[in-house]
């Protein structure tokens, strides 16, 4: 697993934050686009349980992960990181 030095402490990638955001970001938008796991993994042509872990934050994504779940969502990538980072200046609460 992926660690990161913050404050004098390693702390695990996905507990931080902003990696948090980003996963309910892409949660939400699977809701808004009424896509079930299932569905979603079918898209992406991998199990529903890649998306079960990735949603609990019990998978770490890299960038070419979330640009395809953006693809496979229908989501462009500019207005995904838009929203991103819009709820990170927000502290993470949707608007």
């Amino acid at each position: 697993m992926n660690k990161i030095y913050v404050g004098g402490v390693f702390m695990s990638v996905i507990y931080e934050p902003e990696y948090r955001i980003l996963i309910q970001c892409l949660k939400d938008f699977r809701t808004q686009s009424k896509m079930t796991q299932q569905e979603l993994a079918y898209a992406l042509n991998c199990s529903q349980s890649y998306v079960c872990k990735y949603e609990q934050c019990q998978k770490r994504l890299d960038f070419i992960e979330v640009r395809n779940i953006c693809l496979a969502l229908g989501v462009s990538l500019p207005e995904f990181i838009k929203e991103y980072e819009e709820r990170i200046a927000l502290g993470g609460i949707k608007q």
